[in-house]
């Protein structure tokens, strides 16, 4: 198998654990919506993130049922190579449904009658989610255009070669690491990018932290 191959099929790997985070993130919230959660709620943000979900759920699960068996079985069986925009495509999805969300989890923060399945919903689904969706952004900016890692954005712990492996370990990582990014910008794009990255990555475990204190209220 070429080098080629076996790294697509490792993209496809990443590619399909996100749209099963997702799938399962928006099932949770649509069984919040059946016992009357949402209807509950006169939060516009609420409510337009509900509609968001509901809209893309079920058209993901025939994507997933679907066309991606149809891509694994393209990528494994077939010499052929899966043209770079479809892969894009679906990781620009899941980029923009991390920015969604991450909205989303923040407007809960006002809501305090929310139900403990949906706060432990959202420790369990969105976290990996979060971590998997930067991961593969950050590895598609730092091999865009260049074929060679750490032209953009560096992996200060890691040692050659870098892998793909190596940007979502260090995603891992920087949630373990109490919010410090492992990612380093080389260019003022890849600066930017790790900055953002940052700010995202502590407010995500500031919410985490709250969803936990909420949980364990409701528990008492």
């Amino acid at each position: 198998m070429s080098i080629h191959k076996l790294g697509q099929i490792k993209e496809l790997v990443a590619l399909t654990v996100l749209g099963l985070l997702s799938s399962i993130s928006a099932s949770l919230l649509l069984k919040e919506a059946t016992s009357g959660f949402v209807s509950q709620h006169g939060n516009p943000i609420i409510r337009a993130y509900f509609d968001f979900a509901r809209l893309t759920h079920h058209p993901l699960n025939v994507l997933i049922v679907f066309l991606a068996p149809m891509i694994w079985l393209l990528a494994l069986l077939t010499h052929y190579r899966i043209p770079r925009l479809v892969l894009d495509c679906f990781g620009g999805y899941f980029v923009f449904r991390m920015v969604i969300g991450l909205i989303f989890v923040n407007a809960l923060l006002f809501v305090p009658a929310a139900s403990p399945s949906l706060l432990l919903g959202q420790i369990l689904a969105y976290l990996p989610f979060f971590v998997m969706v930067w991961g593969w952004l950050i590895w598609r900016t730092d091999y865009f255009g260049h074929g060679t890692p750490q032209q953009i954005i560096a992996i200060s712990e890691a040692k050659e070669p870098i892998t793909s492996f190596d940007y979502y370990h260090t995603s891992i990582y920087s949630v373990l690491n109490q919010g410090k990014s492992g990612f380093v910008g080389v260019t003022r794009s890849g600066r930017l990018l790790v900055l953002v990255h940052h700010l995202m990555l502590i407010n995500v475990l500031g919410l985490a932290l709250a969803r936990v204190y909420g949980l364990l209220q409701k528990m008492i």
